[in-house]
């Protein structure tokens, strides 16, 4: 033990050196670190001592007495100083001064802070789970109603204050951390309510990085300063993300107005160590829950991130989806998405055609613009339908889904299922897509509705009301396990989808959407399906009428070639027949939402009429 104190000593100098941030190292005075770093060494020296008595307090633990400051008469000659200080004492001098001089040291400083502040927040959480589910349940009984009702409130109360200490923990990390914040935010109906709530403000409150940083960028990544590249350049960012912002400047060279997207600097010295981070805390929350399986997020950051700091990725797939969307205008598709033209990119530095507009959800916009927000959630539908089911090329900024016709194929088939509420084929097809045996809660996962509701065929008719999303985020904290044990063996650009799914539901919520958005969203979906599906039809009849007449004699040929066409005749006939019936139906249908929320004198009389004919 007699040399873990002085590691243990170090360690704790160099996390306290590392929570003094630059700015504050000029104002800080002297008696404040050495107050501060005292009470941190005697804390540690408390853990060496006493490591049983330190995690019986990590579950109830939010804040730490401090020790005052040794007095100046302490430390006067004629009184001898404590030994066992001379040790802690030396290594608070030596640290502070290489971290107030040494970049290397500061680096490393601060890379130990942000890895212990996450490693506490993750494990203080694992032991708040172990001990509340297991033993903190001990004095309720099974069978009793009222208990059931204080233990499902124990297990709310218990998520909440997980999801704050996580929060506050990737708030003061930043970068990766927040990123990760945001894509558990998005996990609307994957995630129990209160970890999604909690985690929704770092969606929106993101920090600048300051004009000097971005000058130092520029200078290092370009070998130019701003001014020779832009004559005008807007200082305040027009946008601010976890891992990038945006300015509005002007080429010097062609005097165009573009928009610049500038990485934060601060993420390329960190971002490595913090996928390590989090890739070790996966691990251990693994082996702590070895039923709960969360390795998917971990592995979609490490194979996600690198592309998403690396902005030539996203260039070539903006160039892409620009291309994609202008053949789809070519052949008569109503879309009306543009995409903004890329100037040049470097690997922290997007340069792209500037267009004016606003964010989607700004409702003030589109009232000001006299945008439908019927339209607008008509549209996102559309969008994505076709890069799904149409391009097989899903452009989420650098990460793009590449899904196969097969995959396709597939999830096309799962949905068509979904909405006409085969729960055979919903069975068939969830196997056959992600190897799942638990279908309807796969269901629930890709509609985010309820069970009763698919089952019922009321995806396309009944409007998700506050009940039934109430029902689903309780269920969201009930079936934990079993949702992530989905998400851990469904293939990756399935998950992709997951969240896209979410993304597109929240957006309809965000922007007030009226009560048919859901059910016109899902039937916009339901016609690319159906085109999807009957375009893999005609592909089979196709080849099935070549593979036959190839391998046909020559004496044969003309009867077998006369009756592989009919029958393939006939084939194409009830495809297409099947293809028409489901897509005017569902034409309709998107029709009769538009006309019902519009509350027109038409729809008024079809409604009477409709009564009159059901009674």
């Amino acid at each position: 033990m007699s040399h873990a104190r002085p590691l243990l000593s170090t360690v704790a100098a160099i996390a306290l050196s590392a929570s003094l941030k630059p700015r504050l190292r000029t104002t800080l005075p002297s008696s404040s670190l050495l107050s501060t770093t005292t009470s941190v060494l005697t804390h540690a020296a408390t853990i060496t001592r006493s490591p049983r008595s330190f995690l019986s307090q990590l579950r109830y633990a939010s804040t730490s007495s401090h020790s005052p400051p040794p007095t100046p008469s302490s430390l006067l000659p004629g009184r001898r100083f404590p030994l066992k200080l001379t040790i802690p004492v030396a290594t608070l001098v030596a640290g502070t001064a290489l971290y107030n001089t040494s970049d290397s040291f500061r680096h490393k400083a601060l890379a130990v802070r942000r890895v212990l502040l996450a490693a506490e927040a993750v494990v203080v959480t694992g032991y708040d789970y172990k001990f509340s589910l297991g033993y903190g349940n001990r004095d309720l009984n099974v069978n009793d109603p009222e208990d059931e009702k204080e233990r499902k409130a124990r297990r709310s109360r218990l998520h909440q204050r997980s999801a704050e200490r996580v929060m506050r923990m990737m708030r003061e990390n930043g970068g990766i951390y927040i990123k990760l914040g945001q894509h558990l935010a998005s996990l609307k109906y994957l995630l129990p309510v209160e970890w999604t709530r909690t985690m929704e403000p770092l969606q929106d409150k993101c920090f600048p990085s300051s004009i000097e940083s971005i000058q130092a960028l520029f200078l290092s990544d370009l070998g130019q300063p701003l001014t020779e590249i832009f004559s005008s350049f807007d200082l305040t960012p027009i946008g601010v993300a976890s891992l990038a912002q945006v300015h509005k400047a002007t080429l010097k060279q062609t005097g165009q107005e573009v928009a610049v997207k500038i990485q934060h600097p601060a993420l390329n010295e960190f971002s490595e160590i913090d996928m390590v981070t989090i890739s070790h805390l996966a691990s251990f929350i693994a082996w702590a829950f070895p039923d709960f399986e969360f390795f998917w997020l971990s592995e979609e950051i490490q194979n996600n991130l690198p592309k998403e700091l690396d902005f030539r990725f996203e260039a070539r797939n903006s160039a892409r989806t620009a291309a994609n969307f202008d053949r789809a205008r070519s052949q008569g598709d109503p879309s009306t998405v543009k995409v903004p033209g890329v100037i040049w990119a470097q690997k922290r530095v997007l340069v792209m055609e500037f267009m004016n507009g606003s964010r989607i959800d700004n409702i003030e916009y589109l009232k000001e613009n006299n945008i439908l927000v019927s339209e607008v959630s008509k549209e996102m539908a559309r969008t994505f339908s076709q890069m799904i089911y149409k391009d097989g090329f899903l452009h989420c900024d650098p990460h793009p889904g590449n899904l196969s016709p097969e995959f396709r194929l597939d999830y096309a088939r799962l949905w068509t299922a979904v909405i006409a509420s085969d729960e055979e084929a919903i069975k068939r097809h969830a196997l056959s897509l992600g190897g799942i045996d638990a279908y309807e809660l796969f269901a629930c996962i890709l509609t985010g509705r309820d069970w009763d509701v698919i089952q019922d065929a009321k995806l396309t008719k009944q409007v998700r009301n506050k009940e039934e999303t109430s029902k689903i985020s309780q269920g969201a904290g009930n079936w934990l396990v079993e949702i992530a044990d989905i998400l851990a063996r469904v293939p990756r650009d399935l998950l992709l989808l997951f969240k896209t799914n979410d993304l597109l539901r929240a957006l309809d919520e965000d922007i007030g959407a009226d009560d048919g958005a859901q059910m016109r969203t899902f039937a916009v979906m339901g016609q690319y399906c159906a085109q999807v599906i009957f375009e893999a039809e005609k592909n089979d009849i196709k080849n099935n009428i070549l593979s036959v007449t190839t391998a046909t004699t020559v004496a044969a040929t003309t009867t077998v070639v006369v009756s592989t066409w009919t029958r393939g005749f006939g084939a194409w006939c009830k495809a297409y027949c099947k293809f028409l019936y489901k897509t005017l139906s569902l034409d309709v249908f998107v029709w009769w939402i538009d006309l019902s929320q519009s509350n027109s004198l038409l729809y008024r009389i079809l409604s009477k009429f409709e009564r009159l004919l059901i009674s």
